[in-house]
This record gives C-alpha cells, sequence and structure tokens, in this order.
C-alpha cells in the first residue's frame, strides 16, 4: 500500500474514530461502519474512477476518501449532526499528518462531506464525490443482510437483489 494511505491507517486518531463506531454500533442490526465497509468503499471508489476515465484522481486520494468517509459516525449516534460533514472535519488533521496537499485535502474533505448526496443536480461535484458516494451504496450487501426485511432504506439500494460491484 502507498506511503500516504499507510499513514492514515497507522494514525491513532483514525483507530480511535474506528473504536468509537464500533462502541456505537454494537447493537445495530443495520449496515454498520467498520473497517470492512470503509475498506470496501475505498477499493469500489478507485474501480468507479478508473472506470470512468479520471486519472488525475489518484489511487491514494480514492483510497483516503473511502477509508475517512464515516469516521464521524459515532457522534451522529451521540450528537443527532450529519456524519458527513463531520467525517470531512475530522479527516483534515489526519490528511495533512498523512502527506496530502492543500489541494487534494480539499478535494478528499469536499467528497466526503458530499458522500451522503445522492444525484443532486443542483451541486456541482467532483468526480471523486460521485464515485464516493456511489461507491457507499454498492459497497453493501443488501441481498444477503439478514436485517434487510426491517430496513427503510433497502428501495433506494442498488445492491438490493444482487451485487453490484
Amino acid at each position: 500500500m502507498v506511503k500516504r494511505v499507510r499513514a492514515i491507517l497507522n494514525s491513532p486518531t483514525y483507530q480511535d474514530h474506528l473504536d468509537k463506531n464500533s462502541i456505537e454500533e454494537k447493537e445495530r442490526p443495520f449496515c454498520r461502519h467498520h473497517f470492512d465497509h470503509l475498506l470496501n468503499v475505498a477499493r469500489i471508489t478507485y474501480i468507479l474512477i478508473l472506470e470512468e476515465g479520471n486519472p488525475f484522481i489518484s489511487r491514494e486520494m480514492s483510497y483516503a476518501a473511502g477509508l475517512l468517509h464515516d469516521i464521524g459516525r459515532w457522534n451522529e449516534y451521540r450528537e443527532a449532526i450529519d456524519h458527513a460533514q463531520y467525517s470531512a472535519e475530522l479527516a483534515e488533521p489526519i490528511l495533512e499528518d498523512a502527506g496530502f496537499s492543500k489541494a487534494e485535502t480539499g478535494l478528499i474533505k469536499k467528497a466526503i462531506a458530499e458522500h451522503r448526496l445522492k444525484d443532486e443536480p443542483s451541486i456541482h461535484r467532483s468526480p471523486l464525490s460521485l464515485a464516493l458516494s456511489r461507491a457507499d451504496s454498492y459497497s453493501r450487501l443488501c441481498y444477503r443482510c439478514e436485517a434487510n426485511r426491517d430496513c427503510n432504506k433497502i428501495d433506494q439500494q442498488p445492491t438490493r437483489d444482487s451485487l453490484q460491484y
């Protein structure tokens, strides 16, 4: 794995946010926001970037966005805030410590902050933002989930009937 992504993975701050997500979601029957989900989103984000022909967005940027997009989810449970915006704020010092430039950090933060937006035509979104949002949906295995009968989002999920990526 490339140097800056390794720095994110080894960050004590990053690990702390993952631990907080695990604690807050311990009893959650629906999708959880643990490391496996973040890694799946990172991988699918990069696949989408490649498929869509956006070579100016690096693998490191794609992985950084995916690995960091839900790190503030724990605080949504505690404070009832939007975790996307909060995750973007939490990501900034981690990205800076990992060696991402200000321009890269800004693009990654914007993608994280917008990852919950679905096809919103009134907002100009970067290819990274669009890929991250789609990857977040594609990463779920809804068709195999034991809680899908009780899920209020199942009808909106592209994976409700089969695997997508």
